[in-house]
């Protein structure tokens, strides 16, 4: 178990990297930063200033390596570059910020805690809805209840964030005023009462996925021996329920982790629509202003929590199926 973790934790690192390569092309392919953040009266000698400051001057794979940290600092700009230290990702040091002109890192940590937090909600919303709808759906198949509520989850699937996100903010906020129309609140019980909305539309989509797969896996396994064999023994319906509740939560375990790129991606855009100041807002203003730093250090967190939550996923799954464990064993 310990070396299938090490070579899973191996394996995210190099897609990390891939990600951030890809990007750090693109992000370099797009404009130039100079010119963003000076603007369009800046003459040559600034911008040339500015790019000599920020090591842009220098080859790509010099960037690259100075930015991962594994080639020495190429920004005259740190401090570190004085010193003769390397500043980079694996140093802790995500640049500094164009836009904002403080640390990419101190950015990420105002911005960061807001996302976790709607994310974190999000998650509930989904968990709740989502398998609670299939179960019900799986104890009372082939009725009316169980059409019902698979019809309901097909239409979730089938809604986009930026169609369900307007939506809601027109009727639950403006017309009924039951939720704020946007923003993020001043206390810890204002900020989950912002958060309710921009939740609820995060997680339409993953609620219907988890239904229709709790649904699907749970009426499958109500049909096995084991769970025939402990109703016949005379276990309670309840019980029985659980058994088989138990053994249906494999796959969607597997798909909680596979449902973080799903919310890092609904984030960008709900957070945009309902005001959100978290991560997914900072990507869409440093994409605006070729806040380049930004937009790395943006993407290196995204990519870090989608490998983290995948680990975690197949870690639970294991935790939960002793075969998987005697497999990898």
């Amino acid at each position: 178990m310990t070396a299938w973790i090490v070579r899973r934790v191996l394996l995210a690192s190099v897609i990390t990297v891939a990600v951030v390569a890809g990007v750090f092309l693109l992000v370099n392919a797009v404009g130039d930063p100079a010119v963003a953040t000076l603007g369009p009266n800046a003459g040559p000698e600034q911008i040339q200033d500015f790019k000599q400051k920020q090591g842009l001057d220098q080859p790509l794979v010099v960037q690259f390596g100075s930015y991962v940290g594994v080639l020495p600092c190429a920004r005259p700009a740190s401090p570190r570059h004085a010193r003769g230290e390397r500043c980079g990702l694996l140093q802790g040091d995500f640049g500094q910020s164009f836009s904002h002109d403080e640390p990419v890192g101190a950015v990420i940590a105002k911005r960061l805690p807001r996302t976790l937090l709607l994310g974190a909600v999000a998650m509930f919303f989904e968990l709740l809805f989502g398998l609670g709808v299939g179960i019900l759906a799986a104890v009372r198949r082939n009725t009316w209840l169980d059409t019902g509520l698979m019809s309901v989850a097909f239409l979730g699937i089938s809604l986009p964030t930026f169609v369900t996100g307007p939506l809601f903010l027109a009727a639950f906020a403006f017309r009924y005023g039951w939720f704020p129309l946007g923003g993020y609140g001043v206390d810890f019980v204002d900020h989950l009462h912002h958060a309710i909305l921009p939740a609820l539309t995060l997680a339409i989509l993953g609620a219907a996925t988890y239904a229709r797969v709790m649904r699907s896996e749970l009426v499958d396994t109500l049909r096995s021996d084991f769970v025939r064999t402990a109703a016949a023994k005379g276990l309670p319906p309840r019980r029985v329920v659980g058994h088989a509740v138990r053994n249906a939560l494999l796959p969607v375990v597997t798909l909680i982790g596979l449902s973080l790129p799903l919310l890092v991606a609904g984030a960008i855009i709900t957070e945009k629509i309902f005001g959100w100041p978290g991560m997914g807002s900072l990507a869409i203003e440093s994409i605006v202003n070729l806040d380049a730093p930004t937009v790395m250090g943006v993407v290196v967190v995204f990519a870090v929590t989608v490998q983290v939550g995948n680990l975690l996923a197949d870690v639970a799954i294991a935790v939960l199926d002793p075969r998987v464990r005697l497999d990898r064993g």
